[in-house]
């Protein structure tokens, strides 16, 4: 990221979209939209967002949303699962609030500054959280060292 918020990694720009495209989509059928209304909003804000800041505070503001919808382990099972498998971070991961920061930074799919270093290596020996995400920050912390 450049000093003025701009994303300048094209791999790191397209993952967090990606992400917060997914997450819409689940949103989206799960507050029961048939006009699509909530979820072609979003996706536009995604589309046109031009700032790591930006995407992130869409991406936090829907996390926010699931915590204010009473997203328990129940309903979050299913995305959960789906996301994991895909190798993203989970909902879950993200809704809690003792791991939220590193979650946004497994989200963005790379690591680009000493204390999001600190962030995933500790998340990634959390055992109290899904097996897909401690994969995913180990992952991350790999390509991190190699780079």
């Amino acid at each position: 990221m450049n000093g003025d918020g701009q994303i300048t990694d094209e791999v790191t720009d397209g993952r967090l979209r990606d992400y917060c495209v997914r997450v819409i989509r689940f949103l989206s059928d799960s507050a029961l939209d048939p006009h699509l209304y909530f979820e072609r909003k979003l996706v536009g804000d995604v589309t046109v967002a031009g700032t790591a800041e930006e995407l992130l505070g869409i991406l936090t503001g829907l996390v926010e949303w699931i915590e204010e919808s009473d997203g328990d382990a129940a309903v979050l099972s299913g995305p959960d699962r789906s996301l994991g498998r895909d190798g993203l971070p989970t909902l879950s991961l993200l809704c809690a609030p003792d791991t939220r920061a590193a979650g946004l930074v497994l989200a963005c799919g790379r690591i680009l500054n000493p204390d999001e270093f600190r962030l995933v290596s500790s998340l990634a020996e959390n055992t109290s959280i899904a097996a897909s995400d401690r994969r995913l920050a180990g992952r991350l912390l790999s390509d991190h060292e190699q780079a």
